[in-house]
């Protein structure tokens, strides 16, 4: 279903279907309502398994991804919103958790449920409202629909309130301090080879991996390994030399473009590999970007990270930043590959102090949030189910 259909549909079923939120039901959705990814499906998991008096759905509209989901988790979590009868099951939770849109469109939707944008990032690029691209139309709309229907909006940092209430056209009370739990996993401990191996089956021999995940742009295909005197004979060389495997992750749309550098040491990453990697960032050990918010999570790792922002000008002659690039970029900006190649085998204390000084910028939250977050909520509802229906 379109968006115009749902909000529709949503407007007529959200005024006159007669359905009386549940608090504790809470419904999640994340991109397009297709998607199981973001902060959504990490604090729905949380909830899932730690949270036993509320009942977790989340929106999956994607068929085939929710019989998935359905087989792994149990077909009790996943719900749709296409059908009239699956828009009922939304509009019958009292509390929503988003990370980009709604489980279902309609005005007024804040009168009778809380509504959690957990958003998906830091905006480093600006977003929302501030998007120069978005034209009054849109604004119109994202103001009706998606601002005034929040009955808050999640961030990292008390730096970010004035920017994200900005971004969303919100009074600065909306915005809370209360972390991301897509972080949560890098706090815990994992085994990196028994997850790469479940994704790849056997590598060859490694002692390192770097995470190369370059920003989408809207205006021409990503180049990797941007460097006039590239020569990926050397670079195979290179990493079998220090053992050493690179893993491309481009956004889905340009996975082509990685295609002429694959092989042994150099592996793809896509969302069939893994949908949303931010829960195992802490595995790799050296990132490398260029504009993606993705490095701002992985500040927490405190391990070293390149950037390579060969078309910086005409990247921020479209979207724009909302801060100063390399005032917040933490990184050696190699433009050789011999300077890239020197920057891989640089030594983890290399800008260790930059690190910290943007890491307290962006990431005050620095410990599992998803906890924190559920008590929150639990303490604005009703004490329990019994209360509710009385």
């Amino acid at each position: 279903m379109g968006k115009i259909k749902n909000l529709i549909r949503g407007e007529l079923l959200s005024r006159f279907a007669g359905v009386r939120p549940d608090p504790y039901v809470w419904v999640f959705s994340s991109t397009d309502n297709r998607h199981y990814n973001y902060n959504s499906r990490y604090l729905f998991e949380y909830v899932r398994d730690h949270v036993p008096e509320v009942t977790p759905l989340f929106v999956i509209n994607d068929a085939g991804l929710r019989e998935k989901l359905s087989s792994v988790y149990g077909e009790k979590y996943f719900i749709e919103t296409e059908t009239s009868a699956g828009m009922k099951k939304a509009l019958g939770a009292g509390v929503w958790f988003t990370s980009a849109g709604l489980p279902v469109y309609s005005t007024g939707l804040l009168r009778r449920r809380m509504i959690v944008n957990l958003w998906h990032g830091v905006p480093l690029k600006k977003i929302a409202l501030l998007d120069p691209n978005l034209g009054k139309l849109s604004r119109f709309y994202f103001k009706k629909i998606f601002s005034e229907n929040y009955t808050c909006i999640l961030t990292t940092s008390r730096s970010l309130i004035p920017l994200m209430a900005e971004s969303f056209a919100v009074p600065e009370n909306k915005i809370r301090v209360w972390g991301q739990p897509r972080n949560d996993g890098m706090f815990q401990a994992k085994d990196r080879r028994k997850l790469l191996r479940e994704i790849y089956g056997e590598l060859p021999e490694y002692r390192r991996t770097v995470l190369y995940a370059p920003t989408f742009r809207d205006y021409g295909e990503v180049r990797l390994f941007p460097f006039e005197d590239f020569d990926m004979e050397r670079l195979e060389k290179f990493l079998e030399k220090e053992k050493m495997i690179i893993f491309v992750r481009t956004h889905i749309a340009e996975k082509a473009a990685a295609g002429p550098y694959l092989g042994e040491r150099i592996r793809f990453l896509g969302e069939e590999q893994a949908e949303d990697v931010t829960g195992m960032l802490d595995i790799f050990d050296c990132l490398v970007t260029d504009y993606s918010s993705i490095y701002i999570d992985y500040l927490l790792t405190d391990h070293p990270m390149i950037f390579l922002p060969y078309d910086r000008q005409e990247y921020m002659a479209g979207r724009g930043m909302n801060f100063e690039y390399d005032e917040v970029t933490p990184g050696p900006k190699p433009r050789t590959m011999e300077e890239f190649l020197t920057c891989l085998v640089s030594d983890s204390d290399f800008w260790k102090a930059e690190r910290a000084r943007v890491n307290r910028l962006f990431n005050e939250i620095r410990k599992p949030c998803s906890a924190d977050i559920c008590g929150r909520i639990l303490k604005k509802l009703p004490k329990s189910r019994t209360d509710f229906r009385k």
